[in-house]
């Protein structure tokens, strides 16, 4: 890769088409970005899509970052079919999260998911917010050194890590290793209120694109190599509301973000 970082736009800036891949897929594409998430909807997603997504992917060349989300929780998840269809794509990881009560409980399902994906070298990452049950990066490291695979990982998001009080200091402490890509976006110093409601808000709706809040994401950057993509995770109600077309949104945000970025590829 060079000294570029490849730029991924994340599936919940369009959460319009959450049901509907393909065409985000294609609006990625066309707006430029080089590598792209994609939405897992268990109610509609079928083997119709795996096969039109993958096209979709092989006539682009889109590098697929991530596939999310598995939540994992006491009700089970979608977390074996959502493997299979990352795996028939290409998706280099998966982004999960728990409502499980433990720890344990919440390494132990997802040990089993690394084990499913491991023969398809897909990374399995556990993400966690203020709001989740594992609420910090010390939480996570906790779930993964339970996991009994290499092909566990830790997603850090920047808004996460400052709505969850976690340091940029431990981050640097952790083995690199287990970041195998991040969530990148910028944000106000503190949210609207720090109730549950309130912080869920503040992560779907009231996201800003790098360069335009508040938070220390230059130095966010320079926490990752160059090698380690980010995927740019701008879900925020004022970009819907402005560029309600899908192209539109895409290509406002991958040149904004191209500015504020260091290394792009």
């Amino acid at each position: 890769m060079g000294n570029k970082r490849l730029i991924s736009i994340a599936a919940g800036v369009s959460p319009e088409l959450e049901d509907d891949p393909c065409t985000f897929v294609e609006v990625a594409a066309k707006a430029g970005w080089k590598g792209t998430g994609v939405w897992f909807d268990p109610l509609s997603w079928t083997d119709k899509t795996t096969k039109e997504v993958r096209k979709r992917i092989d006539d682009t060349s889109l590098t697929v970052v991530d596939m999310e989300v598995v939540r994992m929780g006491p009700d089970g998840d979608c977390g074996e079919r959502l493997v299979d269809a990352a795996s028939s794509i290409g998706a280099k990881n998966i982004l999960t999260i728990s409502s499980f009560d433990s720890v344990e409980a919440t390494a132990e399902r997802l040990n089993e998911l690394c084990t499913y994906a491991h023969s398809s070298n897909i990374r399995v990452c556990i993400e966690f917010m203020r709001f989740t049950s594992i609420r910090t990066l010390a939480d996570a490291l906790k779930v993964v050194e339970l996991v009994d695979q290499d092909n566990v990982g830790i997603l850090v998001d920047l808004i996460h890590v400052f709505r969850s009080g976690t340091t940029y200091n431990e981050i640097r402490a952790v083995d690199a290793a287990l970041f195998p890509y991040a969530q990148w976006c910028d944000a106000m110093a503190e949210p609207s209120g720090w109730s549950t409601k309130e912080l869920i808000r503040d992560a779907v709706d009231d996201r800003a694109i790098p360069g335009e809040g508040n938070l220390p994401m230059e130095e966010f950057e320079l926490l990752f190599d160059i090698s380690v993509p980010f995927s740019v995770e701008v879900r925020s109600k004022a970009l819907r509301d402005t560029f309600p077309d899908f192209l539109d949104r895409a290509k406002h945000l991958l040149s904004a973000t191209s500015n504020a970025i260091t290394f792009t590829g």
